[in-house]
Order: C-alpha cells, then sequence, then structure tokens
C-alpha cells in the first residue's frame, strides 16, 4: 500500500512539472497592492522570439506621462536579482516618485523586465536567451511603443546582486546604448579568472563552462576591450554594497578596475548591511536616482 501511495504522489509530481508552461515563470504580474501603491504602474507581456515564449515585464510611467503628450523621457532599466521577476523589486519605484513629488530630480520610466535566474546571459541550451531578450527585443519595443528618448544619452541600467554583474555587463558590452550603470549588492566578478564555487556552478549549469561563452559573459574582458568607448562615450558607474556583504571584495575590485582605466566610479558602502537589496537601498536609493539625475541632464545640457 505505501509503495503504490508513493507511486501516485510521484506520478503526481511528473504531472505538475509537465504540465507547467515556461510562462508560469517568465510572466508574473504586480500584485494587487503594488498596483494600488506604484501609480503609473503597466504590466506588459510580449512573444519573444529570443526566448520562444511569452515575457513580462512591468513599466513605471512618470506623473506627467498622460498630461504632456509631446514629452519623452529618459529610461532606466532595473534588473532585479536572482530567482525574482519583474514585480518583485517595484518597491524601488518608491524612491524615484518621492523624488518626481518634490521636483529634485527629472521625470523617468522606470522598466522592469523578468531575468529569473539567468545571470542575465545567454544560456548554452538556446533556450534561455534573457540577454539577447532584453538587449534585441525589450529595449527596441519600449522605444517603439512609449515616448522615450531612445538613445545611449535617455538610457541607463541599474540593477542589484545578478542584477548588479547584468547591469555592469550591459552598460560595459554595450556602450552606445547606456550612459550609466547603479549596481547594488556587488561588482562584476572576473568569470575567466574565479574560483569561487558558487559562480562556477552557475557558470556550468548556464554556459556548460564553455570558455567562449564565459569570454562573452566576462564583464572584465568587455572593460579591456572597450575601455576607450566607455571612457570617450563618459559611461558613468556607482556601486552600493553593504559593508558586510559577502560580495563587497568583488565591488571594491571592480571599482578599482574602472578607475585603473580612468572611467568615473563612485563606491558606497553602506555601514552594518549584508547582502540586502531593501536596506541598501533604504538607505542609498535616493543617491542612486539623483546619481541618475545628474548624468542624465549633464548628457541633455551637451
Amino acid at each position: 500500500m505505501r509503495t503504490a501511495v508513493v507511486s501516485i504522489i510521484s506520478l503526481m509530481q511528473l504531472f505538475q512539472l509537465s504540465a507547467a508552461e515556461p510562462e508560469s515563470i517568465w510572466v508574473k504580474p504586480p500584485s494587487e497592492a503594488d498596483l494600488r501603491s506604484t501609480p503609473g504602474l503597466r504590466h506588459q507581456v510580449f512573444e519573444s522570439e529570443a526566448m520562444q515564449t511569452r515575457v513580462g515585464y512591468n513599466v513605471v510611467l512618470p506623473p506627467s506621462y498622460e498630461s504632456q503628450p509631446e514629452k519623452r523621457y529618459p529610461v532606466i532599466y532595473w534588473l532585479h536579482g536572482g530567482g525574482g521577476n519583474e514585480s518583485s523589486t517595484l518597491f524601488t519605484a518608491k524612491i524615484w516618485q518621492e523624488l518626481f513629488e518634490q521636483a529634485e530630480i527629472q521625470e523617468v520610466i522606470l522598466v522592469y523586465p523578468n531575468g529569473y535566474r539567468s545571470g542575465y546571459m545567454d544560456h548554452h541550451d538556446g533556450k534561455v536567451m534573457v540577454e539577447s531578450m532584453i538587449i534585441g527585443e525589450l529595449i527596441p519595443r519600449v522605444d517603439q511603443t512609449l515616448r522615450t528618448i531612445a538613445n545611449r544619452g535617455g538610457r541607463a541600467v541599474h540593477g542589484f546582486s545578478m542584477g548588479s554583474s547584468g547591469s555592469l555587463k550591459f552598460a560595459i558590452k554595450y556602450p552606445d546604448m547606456f550612459c550609466a550603470a547603479v549596481a547594488g549588492g556587488g561588482g562584476s566578478i572576473n568569470l575567466e579568472t574565479t574560483q569561487d564555487q558558487w559562480i562556477l556552478d552557475i557558470l556550468e549549469r548556464n554556459l556548460a563552462s564553455d570558455p567562449a561563452a564565459i569570454r562573452e559573459n566576462n564583464t572584465y574582458y568587455f572593460l579591456e576591450k572597450n575601455h576607450q568607448k566607455v571612457r570617450d562615450n563618459g559611461v558613468r558607474f556607482l556601486l552600493l554594497c553593504g559593508d558586510a556583504d559577502k560580495w563587497l571584495a568583488s565591488a571594491v575590485e571592480f571599482d578599482a578596475a574602472l578607475k585603473a582605466k580612468s572611467i568615473a566610479c563612485e563606491l558606497i558602502k553602506v555601514a552594518g548591511v549584508k547582502h540586502d537589496q531593501r536596506k541598501v537601498y533604504a538607505a542609498e536609493g535616493q543617491r542612486a536616482a539623483r546619481f541618475q539625475d545628474r548624468v542624465f541632464r549633464g548628457l541633455t545640457d551637451r
């Protein structure tokens, strides 16, 4: 009898797994509470050719978007941490909205993609192609459907943890697309030299430990390759990391690597904070918003 019960449970679990569609991972609408508390929030879904499935993303429009139909806005792409989704870090929008209301910064459009546990990489199996989805599909879609400033001077990328790595990689790999990156909870890790087993396991899972694929996702490789264009384009960087965060060393090392290439970067260590996004942004979220505002305004002035 026990064997029969176990078999029935196993079959039910197998059915549940086989019945689960990829969309259940890649489309995560915001909660009713988030919709009520986040003015301008819109959830969108599109058919991603790169991902071969429907993918969700959130947009938070600024207060004047509807009332000023001729106005265009800069865009910030916010990359969540590992295991998150397009709706898991919407609390960060409140920081921007408070500063909008106080007229301390100019209005921007916030875009929250779904990166799940991708590492913001294109995986070796071709099924998870998040970098291609964001760079090749989502950004053009946002520029086509919203009134954006559709050039590098009006586009930045921010993130935390896994999103920190993704934001730094995107800004350095694509310096003609982004004017700034804000990275919370660590910096980039040199994927070609790391001995950290946790990172090595990710590289095995996502990239089958293929040296060519690892290089194509190694921000240090692109820093060496693109540093002159990053510097000439004036791409700016802000790193925010708790001083008790286990990934602080990666932020310190990446800050030094940028400065060694004469690339502007500021590193802020948040006292007494571990790897905790809410605490980092409660302490320094307004600094990140003001930093980004200065970058956008500087490029507009030029």
